[in-house]
């Protein structure tokens, strides 16, 4: 939680709701890793509409400010918070980020909870998601090279449908890690991942696409190890979030950011997809998860590939 006027109170309701003592709860000058960032601040139209965020460009092409976290005082502070909490209504407002968004992802990280994903329900482009995805990348970016993981070469991306302006899509912010070698189970990278709120996916099926490895694209393309990754989620009701790490320079990493570029510079084909992606949620309606929804799009995109749009 940022420094700053009301802040030492928005932690102690935040501990009042608290009973079980889930939480660690911090205020810091400078936020920096954490599973939920809150800002505080003093200024109401601020936290009615915290406006664009300031410092994080776009599609992980972070600026060395963004990366190092936002000075507490100056406006990036909102920026680079999950949430805002301004001084009307302080209680009230802490009580609904308890009950909506950090209660449920508490008790998800300490193995008390677990929500099955439902069947995929397509929405509107929420222009808050790409922001959400660059505070996160951003977040990820300045843990991983302050700890000496990232050696400088590994790559942050927002990818899949919700990178893309005017296409209807899962509420699920799909980001990509590109790295040189895939961390181990338990690694420094897994801890980092962690204490971000990201974790390994519970419950999914054996055989759930895309969780270990990835569809071969075309024979003869790469090594089959190119086609192993590892995949986490960050359950935030809100802002739920999934987090591809692949291989730098493998098919899959960069192919999907080839395909969100595509999507986003071809109106054609984005309504091409839109349409698939709408049948497929139909046809899927009454699934308990999303994984044959997943399978029954993929084949637009390995289409897409083997005509060579790319």
């Amino acid at each position: 939680m940022s420094a700053g006027p009301g802040a030492d109170e928005v932690a102690r309701l935040l501990r009042d709701h608290d009973r079980s003592g889930l939480l660690t709860v911090a205020v810091v000058d400078r936020p920096g890793l954490a599973a939920f960032v809150i800002g505080v601040t003093g200024d109401a139209a601020v936290a009615a509409d915290p406006g664009p965020d300031a410092g994080l460009d776009p599609d992980a092409g972070l600026d060395s400010d963004a990366a190092a976290g936002p000075d507490a005082a100056g406006p990036d502070a909102v920026a680079w918070a999950d949430a805002v909490v301004g001084p009307e209504r302080r209680a009230d407002r802490v009580a609904e980020l308890w009950a909506e968004r950090v209660g449920p992802l508490a008790r998800w990280s300490a193995g008390l909870e677990h929500r099955g994903p439902g069947p995929a329900v397509l929405h509107d482009h929420d222009p808050l998601l790409p922001s959400a995805a660059r505070r996160l990348c951003a977040r990820l970016r300045s843990a991983l090279l302050d700890r000496g993981l990232d050696d400088g070469t590994w790559t942050y991306d927002h990818i899949g449908s919700t990178a893309v302006p005017g296409l209807r899509a899962k509420r699920f912010v799909d980001l990509q890690l590109g790295v040189p070698a895939l961390p181990a189970e338990g690694s420094a990278t897994d801890d980092v991942l962690l204490a971000a709120g990201f974790a390994p996916p519970a419950g999914t099926r054996p055989d759930s696409p895309g969780v270990h490895r990835d569809n071969v694209l075309e024979p003869g393309l790469a090594p089959d190890d190119a086609y192993r990754k590892r995949l986490y989620v960050r359950p935030d009701p809100a802002i739920p979030m999934i987090l591809h790490v692949r291989l730098l320079g493998s098919p899959w990493w960069a192919a999907t950011v080839r395909f969100r570029d595509l999507l986003r510079a071809d109106p054609a084909v984005r309504r091409a997809y839109e349409r698939t992606k709408e049948q497929a949620a139909r046809a899927h309606a009454d699934d308990a998860d999303y994984d044959d929804y997943t399978r029954s799009k993929t084949g637009f995109f390995e289409e897409l590939v083997q005509r060579g749009r790319w």
